[in-house]
């Protein structure tokens, strides 16, 4: 990724992070999100919100960032990912540095219930394999499913709108913020363990909340649905460190996949 100098960025969508044709939204949302972190004047985010206006595909794209007001505590910068001369992503996050942050501290929920990660399992695209799954991208990093939340993929979906597992970097790389980003969207829609259709299901609007750093080289996820209707789903993710607690909340809506 390179600055013009300004608050331009020329960045480049690379080929194998793709579902099909269509370059997956967290990792599109990873690339803004780095551009953002260069431009603003704190050094973590804390909430980005963005919705996909087109498909964004393999290729170069430009990231043009609009700073908002720079406090204190909170600093708020927008951004706009083009591919064509065409805007294919809005995005406005807050970003502050968590290491200043400081307050009362009330959570009411336990890690996820996901089985540990050596029994998770890992599947990986093939030029050969039979089936829509795995697509691409899921390939480039470490994507590891729980066993109880699988059968989608086997041809027998589970019945409740419910994925889960371990997400990583390749090679044990350090997580941060970008990668974060990247993982809140790398699951399977929840609806493939249900007996609604299974395909493409294109991402209308995510929204990442940023609790911590992480501190850990993988990190515990849970990605369930509790509202289908209209056409869309809604997906609320959250990821949680070993040894700190919980990183990430998120949600997204996705268009349902057409029969």
């Amino acid at each position: 990724m390179q600055s013009n100098g300004g608050d331009v960025y020329q960045t480049m969508v690379h080929e194998r992070w793709d579902i099909g044709s269509v370059t997956n939204g967290g990792y599109v949302l990873a690339l803004v999100v780095r551009a953002m972190l260069d431009a603003v004047d704190k050094s973590d985010p804390i909430s980005v919100n963005a919705h996909y206006e087109r498909p964004v595909r393999p290729g170069a794209a430009t990231i043009t960032i609009d700073r908002g007001r720079e406090g204190r505590t909170l600093s708020t910068v927008s951004a706009i990912m083009t591919q064509d001369g065409k805007e294919v992503l809005r995005a406005v996050g807050s970003f502050a540095n968590l290491d200043a942050l400081d307050g009362p501290k009330l959570i009411l929920s336990d890690p996820p219930a996901i089985a540990p990660y050596d029994e998770c399992i890992r599947l990986t695209p093939t030029p050969d394999q039979e089936g829509f799954y795995p697509p691409p991208f899921v390939g480039q990093f470490d994507v590891r499913h729980d066993p109880a939340r699988i059968g989608f993929s086997q041809g027998t979906p589970t019945g409740e709108p419910k994925m889960g597992g371990w997400l990583g970097l390749l090679d044990s790389e350090s997580l941060d913020a970008v990668a974060l980003t990247l993982f809140a969207d790398s699951f399977p829609p929840t609806i493939f363990n249900t007996d609604l259709p299974v395909g493409w299901a294109p991402t209308v609007e995510l929204t990442v909340h940023y609790r911590q750093r992480p501190q850990a080289k993988a990190v515990a996820a849970t990605y369930e649905s509790t509202y289908i209707f209209g056409g869309m789903f809604s997906g609320d993710l959250e990821l949680w460190d070993p040894e700190v607690g919980l990183l990430v909340e998120a949600r997204q809506i996705a268009l349902l996949p057409k029969v």
